[in-house]
């Protein structure tokens, strides 16, 4: 074997997480709604109706808002997430993976491509399981991709066009414009996102820790 057939070799992604049709299919979706302003308001609006009431706070305070509907929009997509998502097998598969690559990396400096041609047939048994587990989490998406649009739009004309003011004071701004383009992005996103990682993160830690405490109880 040639040596650039080797280094070809060595590129190949082991395994990999393979691509869901249905996931692009909800991505299509997705972006037709976002580049149609009519069904994007449409959901928007909508939202308003139990949103206003909840989280408007007279559109007064616009961070409260921003942070309780990320709060909200947080909650919605870890509980689907958690409640599709078997998380022992994806750790197991995790696990697995990082076994086998580390084999595959091992096998390839030697050279026993013997060895890597019967890794390669577990690859796909591997593949399979993850397609399963990947699947599983797409469900979580099909369900509340819509909601959080609706959600999102909501905010997104609270910001642009609901509240009195747009100047707010934050630890390195004493008058930060939110509908003002910084980075991309108008600044209200930007603060929203600042707000929600940190939050989504760890909302999905705690789902996580109690899912696996219960599994370890059950096994003890």
């Amino acid at each position: 074997m040639s040596e650039d057939g080797e280094v070809s070799q060595q590129k190949e992604a082991i395994p990999q997480q393979p691509m869901n049709t249905m996931y692009f299919l909800i991505m299509m979706i997705f972006m037709v709604i976002i580049f149609i302003p009519q069904l994007r308001y449409s959901l928007g609006y909508a939202a308003g109706i139990i949103m206003d009431p909840l989280f408007s706070f007279g559109y007064s305070y616009p961070l409260y808002t921003m942070l309780a509907t990320g709060v909200l929009v947080t909650i919605i997509n870890s509980a689907a997430a958690h409640y599709y998502t078997d998380w022992i097998a994806m750790a197991r598969i995790q696990e697995k993976t990082r076994a086998f690559n580390k084999v595959y990396r091992e096998a390839m400096q030697k050279r026993d491509m013997a060895k890597v041609e019967k890794l390669r047939k577990l690859q796909m048994k591997y593949m399979a399981e993850s397609t399963r587990v990947q699947g599983n989490t797409m469900k979580a998406t099909l369900i509340t991709w819509l909601f959080v649009i609706a959600i999102f739009t909501w905010l997104w004309l609270f910001v642009e066009y609901k509240i009195d003011y747009t100047y707010i004071a934050i630890p390195w701004s004493f008058s930060l414009e939110l509908n003002h383009v910084s980075f991309l992005f108008p600044n209200w996103i930007l603060i929203y996102s600042a707000l929600t990682f940190p939050l989504a993160w760890v909302v999905r830690y705690i789902f996580k820790y109690f899912e696996f405490r219960k599994k370890l109880e059950a096994m003890e």
